[in-house]
């Protein structure tokens, strides 16, 4: 196993987290209270973007990466074109335009998601798939670095967040000192920057001019990413070789395949609620709303320390327990937020949610590797992230609008949200989620589903 390549591919997973991670968490900011003023109604369907551009985008990208062009190429070519589309959303301000503009973004990146697990798995092999969760967790980092980056960004002259880092930690002369060498070093040199015409002061709509820069540098880098190759089917398959999607569709008639993608859509909902709510929850419990992307990083420290413990928990536990543990993490998560104080405790869930996506989604996304044969393993990926990002996403993400609209009260121009009707929406969800993985999924059948689809794909491959 080449240390070269497990850093080409950490790289790829940083890059590839680091562009989503710089607009997704701040995006709210932008269209809220604090920017454009959007109402909750049309806040909620500009979130569904990234759900809708899972669900038609990942299965024909997936189709092009499986059958028709480099894996690598499709890479490069959405995050170039998606990062021009990112930089003109910056500059639209009406709801229809930023619905459009992200809309058609989401359709190029989502894809990626996958193609960027696919392109590990085929990398690694098989024999190598234990690797996986410690490449992986360099998105979590790429996360966790976007956040930090971005928060710094907005406040440069003061680095709030950063003081309240470092007072926590009773680190405040070090932190006066550090102030001082930025002001002195890095200050002049953002000045310089903001002064270049088209560019200007930080604000919350370089959330999505700065991710489209990022977008762009990152479309050159997957060119220089292992070539990952089609698998082109043969004139005499049949139609559904011919179609990796209808391929790996052909995997839901196995019940724990089907559970697993019914859950992990139903998850998807819940998680739609998180990125749509979360920002405006921590501002309520008195978060300044420039340092809240940064504060939503917690999560994904979390995630970063949980997904090295992944190979464990699964040769242990096995898939079914952990991604159980995955989910009741997000219940409890929900439960607690819904009480509302103290402020300590409410920030302190975030680990709870980045627990709960290391151990349900990339323990997902292994099973499904495991159960996928090669040939149609980025339209499996890219099946997994149509169901959570795309069907999930879309319903919970306009529902949420709606809710926020629904519990939401104005006096005096100031909004007041119920949080706690708010958060027990997932709540009940998630322990719905729970109960159907638990009575339904039989981790026991992933032997046979491998044994079908390796007896499927043989014949082509063998001819190839």
């Amino acid at each position: 196993m080449s240390f070269g390549l497990r850093v080409r591919l950490s790289i790829m997973m940083f890059l590839q987290y680091f562009v989503w991670g710089i607009w997704l968490p701040m995006l709210a900011q932008r269209l809220g209270n604090n920017d454009l003023k959007l109402t909750g109604g049309e806040i909620g369907w500009i979130f569904t973007v990234y759900g809708f551009g899972s669900i038609i985008g990942p299965l024909i990208m997936g189709q092009l990466a499986d059958r028709y062009f480099a894996t690598e190429r499709v890479m490069a070519f959405a995050h170039f074109f998606g990062g021009l589309l990112l930089i003109a959303a910056a500059y639209a301000t009406t709801f229809w335009p930023i619905f459009l503009l992200l809309l058609a973004y989401c359709n190029l990146y989502m894809p990626t998601m996958a193609l960027s697990n696919s392109l590990s798995f085929r990398s690694l092999g098989e024999a190598n798939q234990s690797y996986f969760p410690s490449i992986r967790v360099w998105g979590t980092i790429g996360w966790i670095a976007a956040g930090l980056f971005f928060a710094a960004y907005l406040d440069y002259n003061n680095l709030a967040f950063y003081q309240s880092i470092f007072d926590l930690l009773n680190l405040h002369g070090l932190f006066e000192s550090f102030l001082s060498f930025w002001r002195a070093s890095i200050v002049p040199l953002m000045q310089a920057l903001f002064a270049l015409p088209g560019v200007g002061e930080p604000s919350f709509k370089d959330c999505l001019r700065v991710s489209g820069f990022f977008s762009i540098l990152y479309a050159a880098y997957c060119l220089t990413l292992p070539h990952t190759p089609p698998t082109p089917a043969l004139d005499t398959d049949p139609i559904d070789k011919k179609s990796a999607v209808l391929e790996c569709l052909e995997l839901m008639r196995f019940r724990s395949f089907a559970v697993l993608v019914v859950v992990a859509s139903l998850v998807g909902i819940m998680l739609a609620f998180y990125f749509a709510c979360e920002n405006y929850f921590l501002e309520a419990v008195g978060i300044n709303p420039t340092q809240t992307g940064a504060f939503m990083t917690i999560s994904q420290f979390a995630e970063a320390v949980v997904v090295l413990f992944i190979p464990w928990s699964v040769a242990r536990l096995g898939f079914k327990t952990t991604m159980l543990i995955g989910m009741a993490a997000w219940a409890i998560r929900f439960g607690l937020s819904a009480i509302g104080y103290p402020v300590w405790l409410m920030v302190g869930t975030l680990m709870l949610h980045g627990f709960a996506f290391g151990f349900f989604f990339i323990v997902a996304q292994m099973f499904v590797d495991r159960a996928a044969s090669r040939d149609i393993k980025a339209s499996a990926q890219s099946l997994l992230i149509f169901v959570i990002y795309g069907l999930g996403t879309v319903v919970g993400s306009a529902v949420a609008g709606y809710v926020l609209d629904y519990f939401s009260t104005t006096v005096n121009d100031v909004v007041r949200r119920d949080w706690r009707a708010i958060w027990l929406c997932p709540f009940a969800l998630t322990l719905i989620c729970m109960g159907l993985f638990a009575l339904l999924f039989k981790e026991q059948q992933i032997g046979e589903i491998r044994e079908d689809a390796e007896s499927h794909s043989e014949p082509s491959v063998a001819a190839h």
